[in-house]
């Protein structure tokens, strides 16, 4: 029996979008590559982001998922400034219950409705400079706030979702370091902020949690845009306001500053969310990581990680847990 969280067929993209587009992120496209991941639509045609870069400015967001996207070529270009020598690492966080084996592509949405969002992200060393032909792998939930996947039981809000992939994926970075993806803005769950994973590895792609990774981290959204989409947005507003901040988030909530961990978020003219961010990876295996610290609080998950869902089932945005046999 499904539980209350499962979504009608009518709420999912009947036809998915192709992911052809993903050659254009090899770096075997040469100078071809750079002019299509992003385009000369300028950043002015979009709408500003609030203080601090991670909220954005009001208005209507958009619904309809991935397929309101668009061509890559419509977007700004966010890395044009430079880094010079500010580059900090990113420190490492929890990987979690719910990760499995993602498949590399584009779009990662599995035409599942949602706010439709482009996700570019930089990786690049501590001597700014880029890391081209790494993987950067992504996860996340759909709007209901479940997980795809074989995974830990209270990681699905639906049991056919175990057979399903939708929001995970993997790509390569280009000759500058960049890798983006077409998804859709995520649900909550009960104990933490709205996030999403990722995984940046070199070499071949693996996917096991232990994999050698140069850094395994999560990155989130600010308070203020949570909070209105979940108030203003006919899809997201069902669920309620999400029950966990930026400062009393199990993984992230203990950090002074959140900036390293908070997309930079900007709403385009079509309501489309652009989502962007620099990750500073170590240069070496062998070099230390750093770890972010979440908010103290009772309680440890399933592997014993602050911040990871209580074991057994996952909870959902009302707080209620899945009957047992759901």
């Amino acid at each position: 029996m499904k539980n209350t969280h499962s979504v009608p067929e009518s709420s999912r993209q009947a036809d998915p979008p192709s992911s052809s587009r993903r050659s254009l992120f090899r770096l075997a496209a040469g100078s071809l590559l750079l002019s299509t991941l992003f385009g000369q639509r300028p950043m002015a045609a979009a709408a500003a982001t609030s203080s601090g870069g991670t909220g954005a400015a009001l208005g209507a967001w958009a619904s309809g998922g991935t397929r309101r996207i668009g061509q890559a070529m419509s977007f700004p270009d966010p890395f044009t400034d430079s880094l010079e020598s500010a580059c900090r690492l990113i420190c490492s966080t929890t990987i979690g219950p719910c990760h499995t084996a993602s498949p590399e592509r584009v779009d990662i949405s599995d035409g599942w409705d949602g706010i439709p969002l482009r996700m570019a992200l930089r990786v690049v060393d501590e001597a700014c400079r880029p890391v081209p032909d790494a993987i950067v792998e992504i996860w996340h939930t759909n709007y209901t706030g479940g997980y795809s996947g074989d995974i830990m039981r209270m990681c699905n809000n639906d049991p056919d979702d175990r057979d399903r992939q939708f929001f995970r994926g993997y790509q390569r970075t280009d000759a500058r370091g960049v890798a983006a993806f077409d998804s859709c803005y995520p649900g909550w769950y009960r104990g933490r902020a709205v996030h999403v994973h990722v995984r940046v590895q070199i070499g071949d792609y693996q996917a096991d949690d232990r994999a050698p990774s140069s850094v395994v981290t999560q990155l989130l959204f600010s308070d203020e845009l949570n909070s209105r989409i979940f108030e203003e947005h006919a899809l997201y507003r069902t669920f309620g306001q999400p029950d966990t901040t930026l400062d009393t988030d199990g993984v992230i909530g203990g950090e002074a500053d959140k900036a390293p961990y908070l997309f930079e978020v900007s709403r385009l003219d079509d309501g489309v969310m652009f989502a962007h961010k620099t990750l500073v990876v170590r240069q070496s295996m062998d070099d230390p990581l750093c770890r972010a610290s979440g908010a103290r609080r009772g309680g440890r998950g399933p592997r014993g990680e602050p911040g990871d869902p209580p074991p057994g089932r996952m909870p959902r945005p009302d707080g209620r847990f899945p009957a047992r046999g759901e």
